[in-house]
Parts: structure tokens; C-alpha cells; sequence
């Protein structure tokens, strides 16, 4: 089987799937952050801020984006 029908190129990623994986990403921070808040409480919280801010930035572009579109 070739690989040459299958190859993924950042032109296929339509924008509703880059925000879906900015608010996964997200995601994981805070999930990295509540685990490290256990050992090292600063970063942790830290971590965890970032990601809040980072999966909520994401629906927030998405209205954004529709509310632009359909000026």
C-alpha cells in the first residue's frame, strides 16, 4: 500500500479541527498541572492556569470566526 494517497498535508486541517486540537491541548496542560500541582504547587497551578486559558481560547475563537463569517 503507498503512502502517497494518505499524506497529510496543514492545508487539510480545516479550522474547526486546529481549534479542536488547541482546546485538547489545552487540556492536557491543566491535566499535567493538576499532577504536578501535587508535588511542586506553584508550577502546578501555574500549568494549570495556562491550560484553562488555552482550552477556553479555543470556543472563543470558534465564535468568533462564525460571527466573522457571517458578516
Amino acid at each position: 500500500m503507498s503512502g502517497s494517497d494518505r499524506d497529510f498535508t496543514p492545508a487539510d486541517l480545516e479550522p474547526i479541527g486546529a481549534m479542536i486540537a488547541v482546546a485538547f491541548t489545552g487540556a492536557v496542560i491543566g491535566l499535567v498541572g493538576a499532577g504536578v500541582a501535587f508535588f511542586v504547587g506553584d508550577l502546578g497551578l501555574a500549568l494549570i492556569g495556562v491550560g484553562v486559558v488555552v482550552a477556553l481560547s479555543s470556543p472563543i475563537a470558534y465564535v468568533r470566526l462564525r460571527r466573522l463569517g457571517g458578516s
